[in-house]
């Protein structure tokens, strides 16, 4: 069971007042949302910026795309959040360039599966006009949106960094990269652990103090998240330390292959995990949902080398499902159980 994180009111009014500081919106937004409430960004969009912003939310059950584009038409939506893989699901619509989404002005992703690039950014903005937008970093212990990408899309300027750019801190927010074993201060530029304060962060681990005491320290909290703050001050998620490999003793991180992965049209979703290697130490071991019945094996192969380093091209095992939670995460913990199960792949 996940550890359930103590927040106050106080907490909620801080996430709406920082991010709402940091948006450019029009005089009056109508916000539509089909996040689930009981996760952390469901609950900021649904329960906690309306009532800072006084503007009106239109809120789905779940998600349906053709119930999101009837929604965008009816109530001239403004603004809204999708995850990547939901964003392309509409484009791939047949009827989608019969609805009129033109009130549309701010639209955020969250790269789960699809990891957002510039060829999706300009498929949406070829059919709608309207520029796609990374959200933010965050964890239900801060609150979520922490960081904000407003205005750092021209030129695709942050999609050419390292994924996934985050952006910049919201204010009162301050991030720290950590060195994992010494927990000393990095200079900038250099991966470690992303440590981070905010008014927004969890008081405690509920009925568990020891969780609490080991994740919070000189009020920072450790994320065990691996990150990079650049010379600019923007940070840049590398994924979770647990889930980086060491291949050869190269660090190599599953977000990287996915990304990559996420660009081959006969893909439609990746996960990727590591399984043990006497002379590797570790593989990459990528389970893929094809969208392709004759997607090859050998092929994919090939065309990954020619996009990674040699080290980071990943044994292939194709599924017809990835295990998804209910907020459209690939449960990686699921998938390390599968990679000594043949049976589950081809």
């Amino acid at each position: 069971m996940p550890k359930g994180c103590v927040h106050s009111q106080r907490d909620m009014v801080f996430t709406g007042a920082a991010n709402w500081s940091v948006t450019t919106a029009r005089a009056r937004d109508v916000a539509l949302s089909f996040f689930p409430e009981f996760w952390i960004a469901g609950e900021n969009a649904a329960l906690v910026m309306p009532p800072m912003t006084g503007d009106p939310l239109i809120l789905l059950t779940r998600w349906d795309p053709l119930g999101v584009l009837q929604a965008i038409e009816k109530y001239k939506v403004s603004t809204t959040a999708l995850i990547v893989d939901g964003a392309i699901e509409l484009m791939d619509r047949p009827d989608f360039k019969t609805f009129d989404l033109s009130s549309l002005d701010r639209v955020r992703v969250v790269s789960f599966v699809k990891k957002l690039d510039a060829d999706i950014r300009k498929r949406w903005f070829d059919l709608t006009g309207t520029i796609v937008a990374e959200a933010a970093w965050g964890m239900t212990e801060t609150h979520t949106s922490n960081t904000f990408t407003t205005d750092m899309q021209d030129d695709d300027f942050d999609l050419k960094q390292q994924p996934v750019f985050v952006g910049l801190p919201l204010p009162q927010t301050e991030f720290v990269i950590r060195d994992f074993e010494t927990q000393e201060i990095l200079p900038l530029g250099a991966e470690g652990e992303i440590t981070v304060r905010t008014p927004a962060m969890l008081k405690a681990y509920w009925r568990n103090p020891e969780a609490t005491k080991e994740a919070i320290r000189d009020g920072f909290l450790y994320t065990g998240d691996i990150g990079v703050l650049d010379e600019m001050g923007y940070l840049h998620y590398l994924g979770r330390r647990k889930e980086m490999l060491k291949v050869r003793g190269m660090s190599v991180f599953p977000a990287e292959i996915e990304a990559v992965l996420g660009k081959h049209p006969g893909i439609r979703g990746s996960g990727v995990v590591g399984r043990s290697d006497p002379h590797a130490g570790q593989i990459p071991v990528a389970f893929i949902q094809s969208a392709d019945p004759d997607l090859d094996k050998v092929a994919l192969t090939r065309w990954l080398a020619e996009k990674l380093s040699k080290y980071k091209v990943p044994e292939i095992r194709l599924v017809e499902a990835l295990p998804m939670t209910a907020t459209g995460k690939v449960k990686k913990a699921e998938l390390q159980k599968w990679v000594e199960d043949k049976e589950k792949t081809a």
